[in-house]
């Protein structure tokens, strides 16, 4: 029975597994998809940048540092809110929150936070492009 018990926990953690790689998907699209618009909307900014001396490398450096501490930020803030509702899970269910010590939570959290952060940068790197490869001409010109 005990065995019975531990396979469908293994179960329901692997589909929980499988929901938050979905949610990083969901999320990663979700950056780029704000980077994107951030790059139309500073289309004029960009091309003022480069018309006045600023390299590829620059603009690039920009979009990538904005989505790199947009991810930060976000997967600190889920790191924290996800340790906050193991703590209280494991309170109310185990009575001891000892066992999330022995548990290895904190790794998870950790990867998950590291996950994130990645993700982040992954979906930042296709607008950084595509501001740097804008012609300062096109820019200035866009409405």
């Amino acid at each position: 029975m005990l065995s019975g018990v531990e396979d469908a926990l293994r179960y329901v953690s692997l589909f929980l597994m499988g929901i938050g790689s979905i949610s990083l998907v969901v999320a990663s699209v979700s950056i780029l998809n704000i980077m994107l618009m951030s790059v139309t909307e500073r289309t004029k900014e960009i091309g003022i940048m480069k018309a006045v001396g600023a390299s590829k490398k620059d603009i690039m450096k920009m979009f990538v540092l904005e989505s790199l501490i947009l991810g930060i930020i976000a997967s600190f803030i889920g790191g924290i809110l996800s340790l906050g509702v193991v703590f209280v899970i494991t309170d109310l269910i185990l009575k001891d929150v000892s066992s999330l010590f022995d548990r290895g939570v904190f790794l998870y959290i950790v990867g998950s936070i590291g996950f994130g952060i990645i993700t982040s940068l992954t979906g930042g790197v296709y607008p950084a492009l595509k501001a740097s490869k804008m012609k300062p001409i096109d820019s200035l010109k866009y409405q």
